[in-house]
């Protein structure tokens, strides 16, 4: 089987790809990729990786600068498109499948078309899922109002995807020259959660799959001087927000290191993108560095602390330990409810509201709490035992056939 993964995201939304892309080689199946430049180390070993011109790091930071509205980047990603496309197509000939969630489906189902080959949705988040069992992607305060309000957050959820992804994924069908007839995608979605965090269920016309997470060997870490921190006294947080950006980083480095001293803990910080501002110079009671892996590093902690993005929420899962989760915006609060929907978080703490107390209040809480740290324990156990990518492989394996 040769398969294609499109995986055009950050790192959380592309490193559960790279342990699918893992899988499939092992199981002896012929794997090529697209996906930003800077991750390529994550795939080696495939068939043909591609980086996606336009989709780093570097040019999301050059945007940001820029600080383009809504609008304009909207604009941008369209145009970029077209090349994510092209680019994409010459490393498509002889695919049996094709393979994206979210962050690469504009491009997927295009080049899926163009090769006639099934293109197959295989997603972080509940997309194309609607239920009254949990709310829509981007609207969780609809739950409000019970079933009802779950069903039609859903369908707004779905909507405005669909508003926003369209003209991308209408310059990617241009540029490569196809009809205007779109090409359905199979009927069988793939979701890289479990299905004891978002219990999807199929309808009479989509087969919908949630595997378990995909999640490989955890990357090793060999530093002494954060081995000797974490071997310290009294509990160790990390707290870190990715690839989320902040108005005033230096300012929620303040709030941050206040909440820290307020919760009586010590922190391992993660500057990421710069949401908090980083330095090398934190102090006894906290130790900084721009990243780490969070499978290494969140098993090692009392409680993390993180945004809430789909991959850095099923780390934190997969830990077994509390979370508390600051939401920036999109999807965040989606997770941030399913997280203590399951007991293993406090309320959250919006970074729009946030405020040394607030926080540390809620690490208190999520370090304080047997119950929390118990659920966190067990429920970490069951997702473990899931096999999220053997699963995922044996259903693309019977897609293929």
């Amino acid at each position: 089987m040769h398969v294609l993964i499109v995986a055009n995201d950050t790192r959380g939304g592309v490193e559960p790809y790279a342990h699918l892309a893992a899988g499939l080689r092992t199981a002896g199946h012929s794997v090529r990729v697209a996906a930003p430049a800077e991750y390529a180390p994550m795939f080696a070993g495939v068939t043909a990786f591609h980086g996606l011109t336009g989709a780093g790091r570097a040019d999301t930071e050059a945007a940001a600068r820029e600080k383009l509205s809504l609008r304009a980047i909207g604009a941008l990603v369209t145009e970029r498109a077209r090349g994510w496309a092209r680019e994409t197509r010459e490393i498509a000939d002889g695919v049996d499948l094709v393979c994206a969630g979210i962050g690469g489906a504009m491009i997927a189902g295009p080049v899926a078309q163009s090769v006639g080959a099934p293109f197959v949705r295989t997603h972080l988040q509940p997309i194309d899922a609607p239920s009254f069992r949990y709310p829509g992607l981007l609207t969780p305060w609809l739950s409000y109002f019970g079933s009802a309000g779950n069903l039609a957050g859903n369908a707004v959820s779905g909507a405005v995807l669909r508003t926003a992804f369209g003209p991308p994924l209408r310059a990617a069908r241009t540029e490569l020259g196809l009809p205007r007839r779109h090409a359905a995608p199979h009927s069988t979605i793939l979701y890289g959660f479990s299905p004891r965090v978002v219990p999807v269920a199929s309808s009479s016309t989509t087969r919908r799959v949630a595997t378990g997470y995909w999640t490989g060997a955890a990357e090793e870490v060999h530093d002494p001087e954060l081995e000797r921190f974490l071997a310290g006294p009294a509990p160790v947080v990390s707290i870190g927000f990715g690839s989320m950006r902040s108005a005033d980083p230096d300012a929620l480095r303040s709030t941050v290191l206040e909440a820290v001293r307020m919760a009586g803990v010590r922190a391992v910080l993660l500057s990421g993108w710069g949401a908090i501002a980083g330095d090398d110079h934190a102090g006894e009671h906290v130790f900084g560095t721009e990243s780490l892996p969070h499978s290494w590093l969140f098993r090692r902690v009392s409680a993390t602390v993180h945004h809430g993005g789909a991959g850095t929420a099923g780390a934190a899962l997969l830990s077994g330990v509390p979370s508390v989760v600051v939401p920036f915006g999109a999807e965040q609060p989606f997770w941030a409810a399913r997280t203590r929907s399951l007991g293993v978080s406090p309320p959250p703490v919006p970074i729009k509201g946030i405020t040394a107390e607030r926080l540390a209040a809620a690490i208190r809480m999520s370090i304080g709490s047997p119950v929390m740290r118990s659920r966190a324990r067990s429920l970490a156990a069951e997702l473990r035992d899931e096999r999220g990518v053997v699963t995922a492989v044996r259903e693309l394996e019977l897609i293929a056939r």
